[in-house]
């Protein structure tokens, strides 16, 4: 019989099921019903998964919410979305007692170690006291994805939506992306509140069958992992670039002790990879690793294998069937292979989507039909894609553009280099200049000095950053550089952000 197990809680999908349908009575007792929104702000737990597919079968959209938001960016979501219901996690509920307003019902989900918000419905307290739902079948909704916004507020990724066919097709689309097969014994590390963690889950769901099942921890942990794909017999795993990081930072001797031979596939997305970092991964694991390109908005768009990647390395793949990608000039006209452009696709089994609230952004995106990702690239004569750099990332000093990821994949060439980022700051004379910081690898001899010199031997005087720091980096939990952060504070009170 296939489970679902998170740390200290377990289940069989015979009893996810039931609970789905109980959360679905009570929810709609509680007048949840098509197109509505509710809001999850929850760490990855069973009621995470229980709450958002109960809500998607409703024809309402879950929206599952960064518990590292701030209360402000919270209460920007809440009014954005038009929620009048939230499950929560209780420390988060008070956490963030100042963003739930009064038409705003909560349901608390118990905490380790914190008493019970006591305003709040209890979630398991719904499950017992609901029957089975015994309700009309309507069209499945997906989740409400809100953007980790750069320059403005986040925005809600609304799509419309499905049933048969189409349903049927997307998720088919999906499989096909992760390698996934019924009888598979799935893991994920990353936060479920991320876009490509709740289509994982959801479609591991959908198709690991009475024999599969789905593990699901509630951080990551590299020494846990290998553990469990050893005692788990892990077949298929979802990671990002920082995941492999740790993985190898790990004593040689002791990382090899493990088993790792049930695994068949390993995906992984969300950021790039260095080159090394992944042949390293290839040479422990085998030819698993398999990397798809695309975003919150478009789903899946390119995937390369591990054989492929050693062939063309730095690619991000080929489209997948059913999907179109072109690299575009500025006036969006298609431009040959191996010219560098802005990269626009579609995937024809994603149903189209708009912005919550702001439909003249998602028109802003629209090229013929495709759309827009805001990422600079090329395609080989072959057809494969490489990334190049994110064009809002794009420095303009003294009126020549620099695309900030060749200065990065250079300095990560740099062995005293464990990771870095390299961005735009303002320079009252060239309007922006550039800045690196960079993080050592630990007792690595690094100074201002040999990075400038480094750099110096390998690309011309205009891409070198006239300012270089040295400290940790942060992270988003998806893996990326919070490159964004980083550069905030030299643009304050700069009264500009270009």
């Amino acid at each position: 019989m296939g489970f679902i197990s998170f740390p200290g809680q377990a289940q069989t999908t015979t009893v996810f099921e039931e609970q789905v349908s109980k959360a679905m009575t009570g929810l709609s007792r509680l007048g949840v019903g098509q197109a509505d929104a509710v809001l999850l702000l929850l760490r990855n737990d069973s009621a995470f998964l229980q709450a958002a597919t109960a809500i998607s079968r409703l024809g309402a959209s879950p929206v599952p919410l960064n518990w590292h938001y701030t209360t402000d960016e919270l209460k920007l979501v809440i009014k954005n979305a038009g929620a009048r219901l939230a499950i929560v996690h209780d420390d988060l509920a008070q956490l963030h007692a100042q963003a739930w307003h009064p038409a705003l019902t909560l349901i608390g989900v118990d905490a380790a170690d914190v008493s019970v918000f006591e305003p709040a419905l209890r979630w398991s307290r719904l499950l017992a006291d609901c029957p089975a739902y015994d309700g009309q079948r309507v069209a499945q909704r997906g989740a409400l994805i809100y953007t980790s916004g750069t320059t403005s507020a986040p925005k809600a990724i609304d799509r419309e939506a499905l049933l048969g066919e189409r349903l049927s097709a997307m998720m088919e689309s999906q499989r096909r992306t992760y390698g996934f097969r019924s009888g598979m014994r799935a893991l994920i590390c990353g936060p479920l509140y991320h876009s490509m963690s709740m289509s994982y889950a959801n479609t591991a769901l959908a198709t690991m069958g009475a024999d599969g099942a789905l593990f699901v921890e509630i951080r990551f942990d590299a020494q846990r992992v290998l553990e469990l794909i050893q005692t788990q017999h892990i077949t298929h795993l979802l990671m990002v670039p920082v995941m492999f990081v740790r993985l190898l930072r790990l004593d040689q001797s002791r990382r090899r002790s493990f088993d790792l031979s049930s695994i068949e596939c390993v995906t992984h997305s969300a950021a790039p990879c260095a080159p090394d970092i992944k042949r390293a991964m290839i040479d422990w694991w085998g030819p698993v690793l398999q990397e798809f390109y695309g975003a919150s908005e478009t789903g899946p768009v390119t995937m390369i294998t591990s054989q492929e990647y050693l062939q063309r390395p730095g690619s991000v793949g080929r489209p997948l069937p059913d999907c179109r990608v072109a690299v575009l000039d500025e006036y969006g006209e298609p431009l040959p292979a191996s010219h560098t452009g802005e990269i626009a696709v579609r995937n024809e089994n994603y149903p189209d989507f708009t912005y919550r609230n702001l439909p003249a952004e998602r028109a802003a995106l629209d090229r013929d039909g495709l759309i827009a990702t805001g990422d600079i690239g090329q395609l080989d004569p072959a057809g494969y894609l490489f990334l190049l750099d994110r064009k809002k990332d794009m420095v303009i000093t003294g009126g020549v553009n620099v695309y900030p990821s060749e200065i990065e994949a250079i300095l990560l060439n740099n062995t005293a280099v464990r990771d870095c980022a390299v961005f735009g700051i303002p320079d009252a004379e060239y309007g922006e200049s550039l800045a690196a910081h960079i993080e050592p690898v630990p007792g690595a001899a690094l100074d201002e000095r040999s990075v400038i010199e480094f750099l110096r031997a390998r690309l011309p005087s205009f891409k070198v950053p006239k300012l270089v720091r040295f400290g940790s980096l942060p992270r988003d939990d998806n893996g990326k550089i919070a490159k964004r952060s980083i550069a905030d504070a030299y643009w304050e009170g700069a009264g500009r952000r270009i």
